[in-house]
């Protein structure tokens, strides 16, 4: 999901990588994407009203609040997003962003996707907030990045003709001397006879 809310790529890498590795089932995988997408997306609608329903102003912040301090863009930027959503019109934001024409890559080479939807946030609303929280998730690459150091120990310089047996042997015993969780299931599933 990521990649379709880069405006660099939208669905399109998606669709090119799964014309690569599946090509059969494509459509498919970017539609269940695509389906999810607009999944989630609703349910930030859904949050965004809950949370203007709770924000209503008291009284006191109604007779205190001077129209002079809003800006003339938010009030530009609320206009246009209560037009683009009205009951006339049924494409959601997300859709137009998707329809929209992708930033070229060559162009755009090193733009930094949050700070785009940050400087977005009044023209796509729920959108902007939906990918900034997407977008600022840590990927972790811990668990592979340790299996594959381990690897590297017991399969070094010396010892590179083991047999995938053995290997898994000395996994195995390493982490029973470590102190690992025990298995669940057949250890011998996972050989191969």
């Amino acid at each position: 999901m990521g990649a379709a809310l880069d405006p660099r790529l939208k669905l399109q890498i998606l669709t090119s990588a799964y014309n690569k590795v599946f090509p059969i089932t494509s459509e498919e995988k970017v539609d269940i994407v695509k389906m999810n997408l607009f999944l989630l997306f609703d349910e930030y609608k859904a949050k965004s009203a809950m949370s203007l329903k709770s924000s209503t102003l008291t009284p006191h912040e109604l007779l205190t609040e001077s129209p002079l301090e809003d800006d003339l863009n938010d009030d530009l930027f609320e206009l246009e997003n209560s037009l683009k959503s009205g009951p006339d019109n049924s494409k959601s934001i997300l859709e137009t962003y998707l329809n929209e024409t992708r930033l070229e890559m060559k162009t755009f080479a090193d733009m930094e996707v949050l700070s785009f939807w940050k400087e977005n946030h009044h023209r796509y609303g729920e959108l902007a907030s939906m990918a900034s929280d997407l977008l600022s998730i840590p990927i972790t690459t811990v668990a592979s990045e340790s299996a594959f150091s381990v690897g590297g120990r017991v399969l070094n310089p010396y010892r590179n003709r083991l047999l995938p047996k053995n290997v898994q042997a000395l996994l195995c015993t390493r982490n029973w001397l470590r102190g690992f969780a025990e298995f669940q299931g057949n250890i011998e599933d996972n050989f191969d006879i």
